[in-house]
């Protein structure tokens, strides 16, 4: 009853809109139904929601945390890792992202789409707006090697080609592209969300603890996002790696233009979090 009343609620906007004279069809139904949300005429609370999100950061252990999190019991997450709702796919209404997590109604709810690391500040401002108790989760990595992986990835496995068929202009505009620089910007990252969430909702972990404690970071998550500790680990991937991508090591060259492109970051960044990053910082 409630999801009928809201159709026919957005649908009398949209009337009221077209016979005022203005041009509707510019405003399409989904940007009608955020602009409804974000004003408070319209409720979220019988949407069906994610009660998790992880933002991010991409090449920085998602999948495997994505890969763990769907072993566990009490937990609920799509099929799909990534839905992108909140970047390529926010054209469409809320509730067909609610219909994502209706098979999970019953338990703890999420997703992982790592790309919201690094949403707009307005975006960020409406999910608080319709998930004001949202638990978030940002895995980060040295911006460094997730650079070096990226480039890997977008250049080496997606492009079916061998390392050594890239020319070295190629790798160097991936490093320079806005894209690249978005996802390994930590600080504007992490500090764009916490000026709209309280901090206790943001859940701060490193890359290096899925190798060298896997379980432990596991724990603190499960903690985090209010979901048992109390489970069967042989039924984890644990350390296992998800995903791994070509491995080639980063010849010297990227690694001195790197360098230099990220160590003033990265001393910000151990200013702020100290010995967890400590092997981050530049010889």
């Amino acid at each position: 009853m409630r999801e009928l009343t809201r159709k026919i609620y957005l649908r009398l906007i949209k009337l009221t809109i077209y016979r005022s004279g203005l041009k509707w069809l510019q405003l399409p139904y989904s940007r009608v139904e955020k602009l409804l949300y974000a004003h408070g005429t319209l409720s979220s609370k019988g949407l069906c929601l994610p009660d998790f999100l992880g933002i991010g950061a991409p090449r920085s252990g998602t999948s495997w945390l994505y890969m763990n999190l769907r072993c566990h019991p009490e937990l609920y997450l799509p099929d799909q890792k990534e839905l992108h709702y909140f970047d390529r796919n926010f054209h469409k209404s809320l509730g067909f992202y609610s219909g994502k997590f209706k098979p999970g109604r019953q338990k703890v709810k999420g997703e992982i789409t790592p790309a919201y690391g690094h949403l707009p500040v307005e975006i960020i401002r409406f999910i608080r707006t319709i998930m004001p108790d949202v638990k978030l989760v940002y895995l980060m990595r040295n911006p460094i090697d997730r650079a070096w992986s990226s480039a890997l990835k977008g250049l080496v496995r997606k492009a079916n080609r061998k390392f050594e068929d890239v020319d070295e202009s190629e790798f160097y505009a991936h490093f320079r592209s806005e894209g690249n620089r978005k996802r390994c910007d930590h600080l504007t990252n992490l500090n764009n969300w916490l000026n709209i969430f309280p901090s206790e909702q943001l859940y701060i972990g490193f890359f290096e603890d899925i190798v060298n404690r896997p379980q432990e970071l596991l724990n603190e998550i499960f903690a985090h996002i209010g979901v048992s500790r109390d489970v069967d680990w042989n039924s984890f991937p644990g350390d296992r790696v998800i995903n791994k991508g070509p491995g080639v090591p980063m010849p010297q060259k990227y690694r001195d233009f790197l360098e230099e492109m990220y160590c003033q970051d990265i001393e910000a960044l151990y200013e702020l979090f100290g010995d967890p990053i400590a092997r981050w910082r530049c010889s």
